[in-house]
């Protein structure tokens, strides 16, 4: 066998061609004018980086698949990246980011997060919206600030956690708004104080249903929702007392829906231990009789007649029939699928700085850098089922070799492409200049 012979060469080639197209998404939705206008913290010499050149180094680095501060070093090398970008001192190093971020308190993040996410959620020419609130305990593997021996249900018994809580717009596939936790923190902790954080960047009025597994089962979040007047489902606990009210049903109807035929519901309104009101429960029975991988709990495994009946609760204000309830409930099941995503691809589970503060910073503005892409699978891809990965947009369009030339004062990124890829660019390309907020989207 022979081997190819190897030479090197100082011409400027980037793998990264494809963030031509990021970049002008982020000029165009005015995302980058935005974070210029935030009251960042300002460089201490006139060599330092600009703020926001920070900010967007290190959301590129996110969407270009980097997972801790060290794999921004990387990218330092390519010199096409910058020219895409405008970067005047090419990307920083590891040191000079984590400094910035550890610049931040808890309180800069909610006020500089808030400003900027309220003022994202006002491109999106949408009435009401679904958000689905669901938490996340995560694994650290060091002694951070705020990690903490917490429930960690694949790992160790006892290791160190953070237990992150995030709020998506179900329509939009987006991030309203996240906090990074404490391990110790349970699913209600500092609850209202995330939810006023919510109804800050997204009015109350501009929700239309918010969903919760259950959790979050409690009084106090069902009376924050209610003094809204918005509308709520939520996953109940199987309490003493409920499990007695569901005992006491005998009317059970079935799903209309023909791919669940072990299915069937029932209703009543009944009040908890220390409410103040009735509310009005949704129960699923499900049979593993018919369905062997049925999910929810046996209640009665000792009465024969109901042995092989698992049951899952709702409570909701909603005045729908309990099957329409229950297929709306379903698709919270969707924001599980988001954490994922998140986890694997945007790396949540591995950037994790010294301080509380610095890992929540970065944390939220891995959420903006994500946001960014699902407006680009929105606008330009223009998907909303098969919707791609991060990874999978980048053998589709963002892996793309690339070199500057410079001629009479222009510069240029020629795009290495076949002639198929280019059809496909192209389309990109057009639906990308025609971008403008604010944004329209059908929610049918």
């Amino acid at each position: 066998m022979s081997f190819l012979e190897y030479k090197y060469s100082d011409k400027r080639i980037s793998p990264w061609g494809g963030m031509r197209l990021l970049q002008e998404l982020y000029v165009r939705c005015g995302l980058r004018e935005k974070i210029a206008s935030l009251d960042l913290p300002k460089p201490g010499s006139n060599r330092g980086y600009q703020a926001s050149d920070l900010i967007e180094g290190f959301i590129m680095s996110v969407i270009l698949g980097a997972k801790r501060l060290s794999h921004t070093g990387s990218l330092r090398h390519d010199t096409v990246l910058p020219e895409i970008f405008g970067w005047s001192k090419g990307m920083a190093s590891q040191s000079t980011f984590s400094r910035f971020f550890r610049k931040y308190s808890e309180q800069d993040s909610r006020r500089i997060f808030r400003t900027l996410q309220g003022w994202w959620f006002e491109q999106f020419s949408i009435d009401k919206l679904t958000i689905d609130i669901d938490s996340k305990v995560i694994t650290r593997y060091g002694e951070q600030e705020g990690v903490a021996y917490g429930y960690s249900p694949k790992k160790i018994k006892g290791r160190g956690t953070h237990h992150p809580i995030l709020a998506f717009a179900a329509e939009l596939n987006m991030v309203v708004q996240a906090r990074m936790r404490k391990g110790n923190s349970t699913d209600l902790s500092n609850f209202e104080e995330f939810f006023n954080e919510i109804v800050s960047v997204l009015p109350a009025e501009r929700i239309g249903l918010w969903r919760l597994d259950a959790g979050f089962y409690g009084n106090a979040p069902l009376v924050l929702f209610e003094s809204k007047g918005t509308k709520y489902i939520m996953g109940a606990h199987f309490k003493r007392g409920l499990v007695n009210r569901i005992s006491k049903q005998t009317e059970w109807y079935p799903v209309l829906d023909k791919r669940q035929k072990s299915t069937a519901y029932t209703t009543f309104y009944w009040k908890a231990a220390g409410w103040k009101k009735e509310r009005r429960f949704i129960v699923i029975r499900r049979d593993k009789r018919v369905d062997p991988d049925a999910r929810g709990k046996l209640l009665f495994p000792e009465i024969e007649e109901f042995e092989s009946y698992t049951y899952t609760a709702l409570v909701t204000n909603l005045e729908f029939s309990g099957d329409v309830i229950w297929g709306l409930y379903r698709k919270r099941g969707d924001c599980e699928n988001r954490i994922k995503e998140l986890i694997y691809d945007y790396g949540i589970e591995s950037f994790c700085l010294s301080t509380q503060a610095a890992t929540d910073h970065v944390f939220r503005w891995i959420m903006i850098a994500y946001n960014l892409l699902a407006l680009f699978k929105l606008e330009v891809l223009r998907k909303k089922k098969d919707i791609p990965t991060l990874f999978t947009l980048h053998f589709q369009c963002i892996a793309i070799g690339s070199y500057i030339s410079k001629s009479a004062r222009k510069t240029l990124i020629h795009l290495a492409a076949r002639d198929d890829q280019k059809g496909f660019l192209e389309k990109l390309f057009r639906r990308t200049s025609e971008l403008r907020p604010p944004f329209q989207f059908s929610i049918a």
